[in-house]
């Protein structure tokens, strides 16, 4: 019975009744709707009222002292840092913005 014609008349009825149950499922009254949506509010409103609130009082802050343990190496390498850059300046003045202009040698007769 390897090429019967039964099978696929058969398949294709079980795929019709599933979709017809499918669309039985999911075919509902949108006006339901509206209840969903008020349920998942109700319980996200009451998931959000049970959870922690801070205190009204704020607790008391222990004042941090800063120190800066780096302070000379930091204009050490500031001042490093702006030489590198008016070197740099320097260079780029000298070769690109005033580049020289050469006299043309005058002709000898």
């Amino acid at each position: 019975n390897i090429g019967s014609k039964e099978e696929p008349v058969q398949t294709s009825l079980i795929r019709e009744e599933s979709v017809k149950r499918a669309r039985d499922i999911l075919s509902f009254d949108p006006r339901f709707s509206v209840v969903f949506v008020f349920l998942g509010a109700l319980i996200i409103t009451s998931v959000l009222l049970l959870f922690p609130r801070a205190s009204e009082v704020p607790a008391p802050e222990v004042e941090m002292k800063i120190v800066d343990s780096f302070f000379i190496g930091r204009y050490v390498l500031l001042a490093f840092l702006t030489a590198v850059f008016l070197g740099g300046l320097f260079l780029v003045l000298i070769h690109h913005i005033l580049e020289p202009i050469y006299a043309k040698p005058l002709r000898s007769y």
